[in-house]
């Protein structure tokens, strides 16, 4: 494959990308599209930190994606039921920003497994995590 055609290859898949994206935020708003993001990310920092620390494991894995992928048809699901009922998405983003809050606090462990100072970022853990214990 010559140059020309990586680059047209490159920037095709860039432009499939950046049309499913728009279509997203387009549709939903910008809380879905934030929580995939957070999910690649807590994804790609769970086996950075489970290759330093406990070893990858394809199944942990596997079950870790199918949570994921799991949350995503259930957000679906929570979207379309409140736009077929009510004709809004608050409920839906609601939903969604809780998952994206779960998401994070997972980010900032791993780099915390990873040896990574998250210095201020555990001040807003724990605010996050004492507002999800009810208090």
């Amino acid at each position: 494959m010559d140059g020309n055609k990586i680059v047209l290859f490159i920037k095709s898949i860039f432009t499939a990308l950046g049309t499913v994206w728009s279509f997203i935020v387009g549709t939903m708003g910008w809380a879905f599209p934030t929580l995939l993001v957070m999910m690649a990310a807590d994804f790609i920092t769970g086996m950075m930190a489970g290759s330093k620390n406990e070893g990858l494991s394809s199944s942990r894995g596997r079950e870790g994606f199918k949570k994921k992928v799991y949350i995503l048809i259930l957000i679906g699901a929570v979207y379309l039921l409140e736009r077929s009922i009510f004709g809004t998405q608050h409920l839906g983003d609601g939903v969604t920003i809780a998952y994206i809050i779960i998401e994070f606090i997972s980010l900032a462990e791993n780099g915390g497994k990873l040896g990574v100072n998250i210095g201020p970022v555990k001040n807003i853990i724990a605010v996050l995590k004492e507002k999800g214990d009810g208090k």
